[in-house]
């Protein structure tokens, strides 16, 4: 380490600046300013620290020394510090020109950037619009498959019931009817056996003969094998009650039933109508067939209504001929099973007939 010249007095940065009250940023800045140039300002380094002359700061910074050591003021020190305000000035516009050209550049970047994100987005929602009508189509075209399919299924579904209820009824027709049947063979069978008092006497006078007894047989036989009654023909040969009496009570079911209706007992109404209507009774048939056809006292049933309005009609009852006209017009299908089932009830209503005589 070399020692600092004897006629020099070498003072530190700190020192410098408390001696001429510029910081140690102007004090750096004039020694960069001053390097090279020892006349103007003479420094050096020792031990890692910097010194300058005393003499010639004090010289560069007179307005801040104290009066003793004040000297004149160098025009160069005026230069310099225009210099450095100019450096300054070109310095700070240089950079806010900087940072203007950067805003700007960056705006249109930014600008660019949106319209640009803006465009894309339009073109992906289009082709998302053509994605979204064709699978609309798609699903428009499945969905009227589909509706075909299950309309006809529903009309397969309609023609298998109707032809399941036609053949159930005919069923239960050709079942009445035997049953009709076997009940009547039941009768004339309990007639040959157990005979009145009088065919006793004379099956007793006529025993001498038996030529006559084999005809007797043969007649009686010949009326056993009666062949069975159709549906059909049960139907058309339903016959009122004969008895007085039987009339009488009728006529006071059917009173009772309409008694109920006008007390709006609808109910009681439509169970009497049917006891009446089971008894043969024409009026009965007809209310009762009005009962079933607006569903009152009873389960609103067209058909139902319309089979024991055909009754009716087939005993001549007007309201219920005028009604089942309109029906082959409006209804005929309807009509149709209405008549396959009116066989079955006018078997069941025969066998009502059979067992009150």
């Amino acid at each position: 380490m070399s020692s600092p010249d004897l006629e020099i007095e070498w003072i530190s940065l700190e020192n410098a600046s408390d001696i001429t009250g510029a910081s140690l940023a102007i004090i750096q800045d004039t020694i960069r300013k001053y390097q090279g140039n020892p006349l103007a300002l003479r420094c050096q380094s020792i031990d890692g620290e910097m010194y300058v002359d005393k003499k010639q700061i004090i010289n560069l910074f007179p307005a801040s020394a104290s009066a003793v050591e004040k000297e004149k003021i160098p025009g160069t020190l005026f230069r310099w510090f225009d210099d450095l305000r100019r450096a300054y000035e070109t310095s700070m516009n240089t950079m806010f020109k900087r940072v203007e050209q950067v805003k700007d550049q960056h705006k249109l970047d930014v600008e660019t950037q949106y319209k640009l994100h803006i465009k894309m987005l339009e073109k992906k929602h289009q082709q998302q619009l053509k994605q979204f009508a064709v699978h609309y189509k798609q699903m428009m075209v499945q969905n009227k498959q589909a509706m075909q399919k299950l309309e006809q299924d529903t009309e397969f579904y309609q023609q298998q019931i109707t032809a399941q209820q036609a053949t159930i009824a005919k069923l239960n027709s050709r079942y009445d009817a035997v049953i009709l049947a076997l009940k009547e063979k039941e009768q004339l069978a309990e007639k040959d056996i157990t005979p009145s008092q009088v065919a006793l006497q004379q099956a007793q006078h006529m025993a001498e003969s038996d030529t006559e007894a084999a005809e007797k047989e043969a007649v009686e036989q010949e009326s056993i094998e009666t062949p069975l009654p159709t549906a059909h023909e049960t139907h058309v040969t339903i016959e009122k009650t004969a008895s007085s009496n039987k009339n009488q009570d009728i006529e006071k079911i059917l009173n009772q039933a309409f008694a109920a209706r006008n007390d709006k007992d609808v109910n009681l109404a439509a169970e009497l109508f049917t006891q009446a209507a089971y008894l043969g009774n024409e009026k009965a048939m007809g209310a009762l067939g009005r009962c079933y056809c607006i569903g009152e006292g009873v389960e609103k049933s067209l058909e139902q209504g319309l089979a024991w309005l055909h009754l009716a009609a087939e005993f001549n009852f007007e309201p219920a001929q005028i009604k089942i006209n309109q029906a082959k017009s409006k209804t005929p299908e309807a009509l149709e099973k209405a008549i396959q089932l009116a066989d079955a009830l006018a078997i069941q209503i025969k066998l009502k007939q059979s067992e009150q005589k």
